[in-house]
């Protein structure tokens, strides 16, 4: 897909997101309706527009599923990295280094990456998808939620049990089953794949008009008044997705692979962040900030990322 395509596509998905912003002022959605729509859409559509996705191309082998796990934990890995390095390069203050170590690490794999990257690359891409996210959630209730909280004062053992009971969702649930059903060869759920893609193609609308309610409740002056935060959300957009890319591209020799991996890097920032900041007491402002700016970057830099990609 080309840039002009890819950029039209997410001109696309701005229109909900807009639309999302308009019903939030005109009182359509916020607070507890978006809380709950959330929560529906986490928990029941996307799970099953993942378990559907398994009928919708052929299936990958077992080696294109290896790859794709570990290319996925590899990302994941020099994501960690970067962001962990990012805001002592930035002189952030110690209480602030954990939401820009976030902001850059980790993207909104689910509620945003599902639908863009089946915009983008095809309803095929969703089955891949859901096993690349497997290593996200790890990561993502495990050293993700560490960046904000700082260790434990049952050390160790204590981390264990905390990202072991936030690690098992209905996505991650899923995300599994498909992976054990592509690596049996499964790939026809008859009249209950029917069923769940009906149910799956809510996700994408709810998901998109969420995301704009959400930018509603953002005083705008205060959302773009840090510059850290632009810092942090260009390495989560951009310079995560690029370092991928360049670490990749000489070995991997599957383009859409390749795509899949290095886009889905690519997505605004997970929303577990301003979550776990509200959990553990911690100033919210600046990941609200990076969920902001990277919200409205990322209409323009996916297609930017897909280009390079496509190179």
């Amino acid at each position: 897909m080309s840039f002009l395509d890819t950029a039209l596509q997410m001109v696309v998905l701005a229109i909900p997101i807009l639309i999302g912003y308009v019903a939030h002022k005109l009182g359509l959605m916020g607070g507890e309706f978006d809380s709950k729509l959330s929560g529906l859409v986490v928990n029941v559509t996307l799970p099953c527009m993942i378990l559907a996705s398994i009928t919708a191309r052929e299936l990958p082998s077992p080696s294109e599923v290896l790859t794709l796990l570990a290319l996925s934990a590899v990302g994941y890995v020099i994501a960690t990295v970067i962001a962990v390095v990012a805001p002592r390069i930035m002189g952030a203050p110690a209480g602030e280094r954990g939401s820009y170590s976030f902001i850059t690490a980790y993207g909104n794999v689910g509620l945003i990456g599902f639908p863009v990257l089946s915009a983008v690359l095809g309803p095929d891409a969703v089955l891949l998808a859901a096993i690349a996210n497997i290593p996200w959630n790890i990561f993502v209730f495990s050293a993700g939620m560490l960046m904000i909280s700082g260790m434990p004062e049952g050390g160790a053992g204590e981390v264990v049990r905390t990202c072991a009971k936030k690690l098992v969702s209905p996505v991650l649930i899923v995300s599994v089953a498909v992976l054990v059903l592509a690596l049996l060869g499964i790939n026809d759920l008859g009249i209950l794949g029917d069923g769940l893609t009906t149910c799956g193609n809510f996700t994408t609308p709810a998901a998109l008009l969420i995301s704009g309610s959400s930018l509603a409740n953002y005083p705008l002056r205060e959302m773009v008044s840090n510059w850290r935060s632009y810092v942090a959300v260009a390495l989560r957009l951009v310079g995560v997705p690029v370092v991928l890319l360049l670490v990749l591209r000489g070995f991997v020799t599957d383009q859409y692979l390749l795509s899949l991996v290095v886009l889905g890097q690519a997505m605004p920032v997970a929303t577990n962040g301003i979550l776990y900041c509200l959990m553990y007491g911690v100033d919210a402002k600046p990941m609200t900030q990076g969920t902001f700016l990277s919200i409205i970057g990322s209409i323009l830099t996916i297609p930017l990322v897909a280009m390079l990609v496509a190179m």
